[in-house]
């Protein structure tokens, strides 16, 4: 999992926790689809860093002073 964030890019190093949360299996499933994920747990932090990856992409817009306005999806 650490290879495949890096060679998405991603800036954070990875930091793994176990967690017990109780979440919507039919958008684990839609995840696991969209993502072409072989694991549920993979298509769920498949889906946090796209969450993530947006509002960095936002935050460089709004820094450099887009032109066109970046509606957040995610509040």
């Amino acid at each position: 999992m650490i290879k495949n964030m890096v060679k998405r890019g991603c800036a954070m190093p990875a930091k793994f926790v176990k967690k017990t949360i109780v979440l919507n299996q039919d958008y684990i499933n839609r995840a696991v689809r969209l993502f072409h994920a072989k694991t549920e747990k993979e298509a769920v932090n498949r889906a946090l860093e796209v969450v993530i990856e947006e509002e960095s992409i936002i935050s460089v817009h709004d820094e450099i002073g887009g032109s066109e306005i970046i509606e957040r999806v995610y509040k």
